[in-house]
């Protein structure tokens, strides 16, 4: 595989991540943690069901993906831990709201660290068609991801995938029952140009 001339550090895919925490911690800023729940379920959720999958192929990626996924178990308790509290679970009425939110933010922080260092190594160790076809994976797999956190259910292989969509669909119900708030956890996408036959369809189709 030939590596890419841009610092795995540096990559923009490093930049969609980051934005993907962020987007979670501002949401905590502004005493919004269901929300945050919402971005971060999400996200983990598509990140193993792409990027654990790339990495898991790689022998050199083993020790980070193995840290990764410590981040993931820990972050994701505290989801649902938070997800429990702030939905005025019994079982979890009990708990500091103060330090839900700072044991949560010390969840997150570690979360981000080993994921950058986790996706800094693959894209120093694929080629560029394979980063682009990764991020338009994840960026599909966000889109389609479920929305609370699931710490017991399997995360990988066959089974990891179909409980992907399981809980996804199940959410996705539970969320309009319940008439949850759901902030859309959406990467931002180019609108691609249409080539020359797709130019001569949508000039069909306004006729």
């Amino acid at each position: 595989m030939t590596a890419q001339p841009v610092s795995g550090a540096d990559h923009r895919f490093i930049d969609t991540l980051v934005e993907a925490h962020q987007q979670a911690l501002d949401a905590l800023d502004a005493g919004n943690a269901m929300d945050a729940v919402v971005w971060l379920s999400a996200h983990v959720a598509a990140c193993q069901h792409t990027v654990h999958r790339s990495a898991a192929r790689m022998r050199e990626a083993t020790r980070a993906l193995g840290a990764l996924r410590a981040a993931d178990v820990e972050l994701e308790h505290m989801l649902r831990r938070a997800e429990q509290h702030h939905a005025g679970d019994v079982l979890a009425a009990q708990l500091s709201e103060d330090r839900i939110d700072v044991v949560l933010r010390r969840a997150l922080e570690r979360h981000a660290n080993a994921e950058r260092d986790l996706v800094a190594g693959l894209v120093e160790r694929l080629d560029e068609g394979e980063v682009d076809e990764l991020m338009a994976s994840y960026d599909d797999a966000l889109r389609h991801a479920p929305t609370r956190p699931h710490p017991h259910t399997p995360h990988r292989g066959l089974l990891g995938a179909l409980a992907f969509r399981v809980d996804a669909m199940r959410d996705k119900v539970m969320d309009t029952m319940d008439g949850r708030h759901v902030p859309a956890p959406r990467t931002s996408r180019e609108t691609p140009k249409p080539g020359r036959w797709g130019s001569y369809l949508l000039g069909e189709m306004e006729r």
